[in-house]
């Protein structure tokens, strides 16, 4: 019998690089904020921005305290759960934001602005820009899409986790 690629200990190694990635990511949507281009972010960037700092949160939680299987596939699953609305938020983005010409004043504005953690972070967590606004793209591939990959490459990770620990358990 083959042992398992995967055990809770190298789970925890993956968490520990999806929340250091979240980190890194938050760092870029800072950076293209406040750096030379000054780009401001829009209501749809502002609920990634959150569901970025989300997976961060749990993700590192996880990787701190993970000391059993099980723990670590109810991560997997929290993680893949907010990595999946962050893609579709993305994809919402991606799909329909050069045709929101108003966002702020819609719904999800309107949501964004009455979130209580704008008031907590108002230079990060407050949508200036419009989700029409064109963005140069970075590497010829727009925000949006980079975000969409993100999300979808946290979920696929996620995944990966959940069936190998699932695998694990199920050979002992």
């Amino acid at each position: 019998m083959t042992k398992s690629i995967l055990t809770v200990s190298s789970s925890r190694w993956i968490f520990t690089a999806i929340g250091v990635s979240c980190l890194a990511l938050l760092g870029a949507a800072y950076f293209l904020q406040y750096g030379p281009g000054q780009l401001q972010p829009c209501p749809l960037c502002i609920l990634q921005r959150y569901v970025y700092m989300a997976i961060a949160v749990v993700a590192l939680a996880a990787a701190a305290i993970c000391h059993d299987r099980l723990f670590a596939m109810v991560a997997a699953v929290v993680l893949d759960v907010f990595a999946a609305i962050g893609a579709g938020l993305a994809l919402w983005q991606v799909t329909k934001g050069d045709t929101m010409t108003s966002c702020d004043t819609d719904l999800v504005g309107q949501i964004v602005y009455a979130l209580p953690m704008r008031a907590w972070w108002p230079e990060f967590l407050a949508a200036y820009g419009g989700c029409a606004d064109k963005v140069p793209p970075i590497f010829g591939i727009s925000v949006p899409v980079w975000s969409l990959l993100w999300f979808a490459g946290f979920s696929v990770i996620c995944g990966f986790v959940l069936i190998r620990l699932r695998r694990v358990g199920n050979t002992r």
